[in-house]
């Protein structure tokens, strides 16, 4: 590919966003009504392929030959420290395998987050919500809703599921905020990642010392312990669950919040009806779409996608942001409406390496916006919505602060 497009005619990829933080970058739109794929230049002058059309995401993450394999030939390298990860095959978590390796371990974890299972924690969820939020109400405003209660929520589902003491909170979300921020150097995040593998490595020794009813003791009673799982396979799933399980999670909550508080359409639907909420978490997944620059994969064999030819050892760069917002799927793609079927977004993906947490994730996010509609609906931004500080710079599209008042 870098042979037949000339360097200065190729873009350069991610783009920054436009005028409006809540929006994708424009040119993405422009590119749905082109070509299949288009070339893209990276940070380090590579060219990969980007895709942007809804059906040919879907497509893509469908195609088994498509590797998620990061030391695969071609596979972008999105940032500075995504090396370290092909540096480091072996401290890769399962996102980052194909089958048969990929199912393997998965399906160790799958039955913990099916919607029955996690259907059963929602009662506790709900509990800290009302916890957090009564506290909220009975302080001074203003408040910072990130602090308070984005960022601590899943936090604290999280480590009650890995059995996680309190003390150490701060530990896991401190090093992994380092590990999505694009604005940490390589060595920084690879002194993150030893530090929560270390710690991670301990707590499964004490599981296998002294097992308990946690996740982690499953895991060691069950899989461990019978040979169908080493300890260092085990840890990669552990950091996967801690970052993802949190890091992500408080990324949407904080922009579905926000937006809970900007669009009077939404929220004076929800207060009428706060049936319409699963629906609303749904259509606010698709519209923020906080995987901001999208899902990696590299072609193992020449591909043919709708009119492009994508060869084997090429790099492709799915994004889920663009599909999200394509009209043809989502007709008048850039309002927010709760009644929308939004079900089929791609905000968790698609296909055999879609979020295992997803299920967890929406009960999370529709027990915070029944919680502020029944004990916080007087609140509002405390400041202008210029004011507001977007994180640009990490793999998860967020706010830094959400301040509020009421």
């Amino acid at each position: 590919m870098v042979d037949v497009v000339q360097q200065t005619s190729v873009p350069s990829y991610p783009m920054r966003r436009g005028a409006c933080p809540l929006h994708p970058p424009p040119e993405l739109a422009a590119m749905r009504n082109g070509p299949a794929a288009r070339p893209v230049r990276l940070w380090d002058g590579s060219q990969v392929w980007l895709v942007t059309a809804y059906e040919h995401i879907r497509a893509v993450l469908g195609d088994r030959r498509f590797t998620a394999v990061t030391s695969a030939p071609g596979f972008p390298m999105m940032t500075r420290t995504s090396k370290l990860v092909r540096a480091q095959p072996q401290s890769a978590s399962f996102i980052r395998m194909d089958d048969p390796e990929h199912s393997r371990l998965r399906s160790m974890l799958a039955r913990d987050f099916l919607p029955r299972a996690v259907e059963e924690w929602r009662p506790r969820i709900r509990r800290l919500v009302e916890e957090m939020l009564t506290e909220i109400a009975a302080s001074t405003p203003p408040v910072d809703l990130v602090a308070t209660f984005a960022l601590p929520l899943p936090s604290q589902v999280i480590a009650f599921l890995l059995d996680i003491p309190d003390d150490a909170h701060a530990f896991f979300q401190n090093r992994s905020a380092i590990l999505i921020d694009r604005g940490y150097t390589p060595e920084q995040v690879k002194a993150a990642r030893e530090d929560l593998d270390g710690y991670l490595r301990e707590l499964v020794e004490s599981r296998i010392n002294k097992p308990g009813s946690d996740l982690v003791s499953r895991l060691v009673v069950n899989e461990v312990q019978t040979g169908r799982l080493t300890v260092e396979e085990l840890v990669p799933m552990c950091r996967l669950l801690l970052v993802a399980g949190h890091g992500t999670t408080s990324s949407q909550a904080a922009l579905n919040l926000l937006s809970l508080l900007t669009d009077e359409n939404l929220s004076t639907q929800l207060r009428r009806d706060p049936t319409l909420v699963p629906g609303a978490v749904d259509e606010l997944l698709r519209f923020h779409s906080i995987v901001q620059n999208g899902l990696a994969r590299a072609a193992t064999e020449d591909v043919q996608l709708g009119d492009t030819l994508i060869r084997a050892g090429e790099g492709v760069v799915l994004s889920l942001s663009a599909g999200n917002r394509d009209e043809s799927r989502f007709p008048d793609p850039d309002t927010v409406d709760p009644r929308r079927d939004a079900r089929r977004h791609l905000a968790f993906g698609h296909g055999v390496h879609q979020c295992l947490g997803q299920w967890l994730a929406k009960v999370e996010l529709e027990e915070m916006l029944y919680g502020m509609l029944r004990l916080l609906p007087q609140a509002r931004l405390a400041v202008p919505f210029e004011e507001l500080e977007f994180r640009h710079e990490v793999s998860s599209y967020g706010l830094a602060a959400l301040p509020v008042t009421w």
